[in-house]
């Protein structure tokens, strides 16, 4: 891990055919800025799940161990034949990891919106922000508060803007109200504060009795534990409270989705009498995560005017262009230190991200347990 003032630190996962992941810090070149782009000497960075993906590689968390090849100390893991199979795109190929964070911007290209964050702190978001430096578009940034250190600023992308991003798809299909999974997660807590702030109606779904006195404590009113015998009517009573009709799931997996759109189904046909395609409502599951990997069973218990569909933050972006991009840009920079804090249970160092010990416990899904990753102490 020695490097110099003229090179950069990267650190990389590389999956052989073998099954040997294989957790890297590598040596490159300083990157160099386009006209529309700038250099970011990086300070933080959290450790999101998509993060520990990358790393991973369907690798078991528990298998990470230190090893010596050619000289180095290195992290490895192993992952199934069947993990590699799926996966072969990227078998031998040395991705970098990181998926946003915020640091001090030091070059700068030479158009005048780059120019203009020369010496500014910004949060960011690409593919390989656990580096030393890290170059990114000017659109692909966003200029922080003077008030707002890199630390507060590291998770300002992803959780925010995924979070504003479903209210605007909401807005777009026509819905008024929604329901969302893993609520318990920052972007849970995220949610519930901007659909507090912005008078949206929310169900929330959780998996534990210490999920729902979480969300109480940030006074979320309609919260429905998974866990609970009732939970079915529970949910039920929520979306007729509500009025929500589309659901964002983070699960991705298992009868969850179907017990969404059955609790909607039976509050559409109230009162409708006898139909036998079910209510003419329209209800929708948009699928954003995949914390379950068993397949999702969709059990046709709610006629059949109802859509789920996969949902992605990027595809989203694309499609909506840059007034809205840099409409939730300027809200979440704005509402960093509130809306969109986002909390951690513990700062490790940089060379820290491939320690075996950090790689189990980041891969943990626990609510409150995210990672913070401090550029600066080495």
């Amino acid at each position: 891990m020695m490097e110099n003032d003229q090179t950069n630190l990267v650190f990389t996962s590389t999956l052989r055919s073998n099954g040997d992941v294989e957790l890297v810090y590598v040596e490159q070149l300083m990157p160099v800025p386009a006209d529309d782009e700038i250099v970011v000497e990086m300070q933080a960075a959290p450790i999101n799940p998509t993060d520990m993906f990358l790393m991973g590689a369907l690798a078991d968390p528990a298998s990470a161990e230190r090893v010596e090849r050619n000289g180095q100390t290195i992290t490895l893991l192993h992952a199934a034949d069947w993990a590699v199979g799926a996966l072969a795109s990227r078998v031998d190929q040395s991705l970098p990891v990181g998926s946003e964070g915020a640091g001090k911007v030091i070059a700068a290209g030479s158009s005048d919106a780059a120019q203009a964050l020369i010496g500014r702190t910004v949060a960011l978001w690409g593919a390989g922000t656990y580096a030393r430096y890290y170059k990114v578009r000017v659109e692909d940034a966003m200029a922080l508060p003077d008030d707002v250190s890199a630390t507060e600023g590291a998770a300002a992308f992803i959780n925010p803007i995924t979070a504003l991003a479903m209210i605007e798809t909401m807005r777009h299909d026509g819905f008024t109200g929604l329901v969302h999974t893993a609520a318990a997660s920052s972007l849970g807590q995220m949610m519930c504060r901007i659909c507090q702030k912005d008078g949206i109606p929310l169900v929330n779904i959780v998996r534990s009795p210490k999920q729902v006195e979480l969300l109480r404590s940030i006074g979320a009113e309609y919260i429905c534990d998974s866990s609970s015998p009732s939970f079915d009517k529970d949910l039920q009573d929520a979306v007729r409270a509500t009025g929500a009709r589309v659901a964002f799931d983070a699960t991705g997996g298992g009868i969850l989705a179907s017990q969404i759109l059955a609790a909607m189904e039976v509050v559409n046909m109230e009162g409708q009498g006898i139909r036998q395609y079910g209510s003419t409502g329209k209800k929708k599951v948009y699928v954003y995560g995949k914390l379950d990997v068993t397949p999702i069973q969709l059990l046709g218990t709610y006629g059949l005017s109802w859509d789920v569909a996969g949902w992605l933050i990027y595809n989203f972006l694309e499609d909506v262009g840059a007034d809205v991009k840099e409409r939730l840009k300027a809200r979440v920079a704005s509402e960093v230190k509130t809306t969109f804090a986002t909390s951690y249970s513990k700062a490790i160092g940089f060379a820290g991200i491939s320690a075996p010990q950090v790689i189990i416990a980041a891969n943990e899904k626990s609510t409150g347990g995210k990672y913070l990753v401090d550029m600066a102490n080495s």
